[in-house]
């Protein structure tokens, strides 16, 4: 009788099991799910205290004179949205009066920065590239002279590549600025045909006509001078800079420095010394 009663209870547990196991054959691991995560108790975010309405009035004139600009900017921009969001005498006049400190900080910053500039004559571009009429008109003529000098110079270890096709009307307009740049020059200008000689405008990367690039004897590097009409002034001045470049007179970062800029306020290599130096 015993064994007849644990049997059956034995027999419970197991349909029991049984039926919770099939119940929830659908779920969990059967369809990769996962188990719940546990509920984090979520802080209450503490209330931030409401901003107070900025004035004017809290701070004397000399206090807003020497706010931080972060902080000075921060302030009029409040002032600003104050007066718009309640457009009253009051807020409004506030507003227009740190506008006036701000032109007069801005004014006071102007005039020492022109006291400067006369004192150190050397931290200004006045030397270099002047703006009066008579200093501008000398300038130019030193680029000129410059750049006609290193031309002419350079005319036997340099020439141009000149890609163009028959049927390109802005062949037709390069060629005849070309033949002034040569008169006026001397270099060699050698005229390809890129439909007749693919494999050298292959060589050259050359897919634009007209292109123009500059070569150096003995040297296996080359420099693109334009691809596209250019005009004289700017042949001269493409081709003047290429020689440089492949001389090793000027690096990429002084590409647009003259010779007679060097040491200047243009001169990107130049570093002024220190009066004090630190042993």
């Amino acid at each position: 009788m015993r064994r007849l009663i644990l049997a059956s209870i034995l027999q419970l547990s197991v349909t029991t099991a049984s039926a919770g196991y099939y119940a929830d054959s659908a779920k969990g691991w059967w369809w990769y799910q996962k188990e719940p995560e546990k509920q984090v108790e979520k802080q209450e975010k503490k209330k931030k205290p409401p901003k107070s309405t900025p004035s004017l009035k809290d701070y004397s004139y000399e206090q807003v004179w020497e706010m931080h600009p972060d902080q000075f900017q921060e302030f009029a921009e409040a002032l600003k949205k104050k007066a718009v969001q309640k457009p009253s005498e009051e807020n409004v006049k506030e507003y227009f009066e740190v506008q006036e400190i701000a032109r007069k900080k801005a004014l006071a910053f102007s005039n020492v920065a022109q006291f400067v500039w006369q004192k150190y004559p050397e931290l200004t571009t006045k030397k270099d590239y002047p703006i009066t009429t008579p200093g501008n008109l000398a300038r130019i003529s030193q680029i000129n002279e410059e750049r006609q000098r290193i031309l002419r110079d350079s005319r036997d270890d340099f020439a141009l590549i000149y890609f163009q096709r028959s049927d390109c009307s802005y062949c037709d307009e390069q060629s005849r600025i070309l033949d002034w740049f040569t008169n006026e020059t001397g270099w060699t200008v050698k005229k390809v045909n890129i439909a007749e000689n693919p494999g050298l405008a292959a060589k050259f990367s050359v897919e634009i006509t007209p292109t123009l690039i500059l070569i150096q004897k003995g040297n296996q590097d080359y420099l693109p001078v334009s691809a596209g009409v250019i005009s004289a002034d700017e042949i001269e001045d493409k081709a003047y800079r290429a020689v440089r470049l492949l001389k090793g007179d000027i690096s990429p970062e002084e590409y647009s420095l003259y010779e007679f800029q060097k040491g200047g306020s243009f001169d990107v290599k130049k570093r002024r010394l220190q009066e004090t130096e630190r042993p």
